[in-house]
């Protein structure tokens, strides 16, 4: 028996051994649950932090945020590592992390959404092209290059910027357009419709803890200042977050 077993992992392997499921299965099902919860989340995280160390403005703004937020809750840091309790309802105020955190999911998240095809159907596309798709077909919407690099829906859709998801008042953006008509789904790294990912809400809120706290506890620069964002992996695509092709060297120390 292994000390410090997450309760949550622990009350599912209980779950299913009184179902009757065997330890084979059970192994692989705890493994998809691996998969499933670290494996888009952590390239996030690096690109994620890497857009804020290559744009001070963006790294200042969350910061500030971040060290309001703590502020409000009441806690402080002390020198030499005191733990903060970092709660839902504080990362509830964090609009601009939040804006940061879709920006940066717009510009590496490309999966490939698929759907079976029910019946005989016309598929009309924005520009007035139509296809026909017969039942029995299946086909994919690759929302990358359809949406998210779209520059009539983001301008300059290849550039990091912190505040597109903000409205002047600092509240959430929702309104995006193309040829003057809204767009629906304007950023779509969770998929769309009823597939939408559904541990989406844990992602994220996984995301921004990690982030919150490596803002609150480190310093961070770069180890060569000139450093580039690296590119992706193209073989990546389709499967979610993509990753980098190189590793990028960085330098951390200790706020307090």
């Amino acid at each position: 028996m292994k000390d410090n077993i997450s309760r949550w992992v622990w009350d599912m392997q209980q779950a299913k051994e009184e179902m009757g499921m065997d330890d084979a299965m059970i192994n692989k099902y705890m493994f998809v649950l691996l998969w499933a919860s670290q494996g888009n989340t952590g390239p996030s995280s690096f690109w994620l932090l890497l857009f804020l160390l290559k744009h001070p403005e963006a790294m200042t703004a969350v910061r500030e945020e971040v060290d309001k937020v703590l502020k409000e809750s009441g806690q402080e840091v002390q020198r030499g590592g005191s733990l903060i309790n970092l709660t839902r309802e504080m990362l509830m105020k964090t609009p601009v992390l939040d804006s940061a955190v879709e920006e940066t999911l717009r510009l590496t998240a490309a999966p490939l959404l698929t759907r079976a095809v029910l019946q005989d159907m016309n598929l009309k596309l924005a520009d007035g092209r139509e296809y026909f798709i017969r039942k029995g077909d299946r086909m994919a919407i690759f929302p990358y290059n359809a949406v998210h690099l779209d520059p009539e829906v983001h301008p300059d859709p290849h550039s990091f910027k912190y505040d597109r998801f903000l409205n002047p008042d600092g509240s959430k953006k929702t309104d995006f357009y193309k040829g003057g008509k809204k767009v629906k789904y304007y950023n779509m790294p969770w998929g769309a419709g009823v597939s939408m990912c559904p541990g989406r809400f844990f992602a994220t809120n996984e995301l921004k803890q990690f982030v919150f706290l490596m803002l609150v506890y480190f310093e961070f620069e770069l180890k060569n200042p000139d450093e580039k964002i690296p590119e992706i992996d193209f073989k990546r695509w389709g499967f979610g977050s993509m990753q980098p092709i190189r590793d990028v060297q960085f330098r951390y120390r200790l706020r307090y």
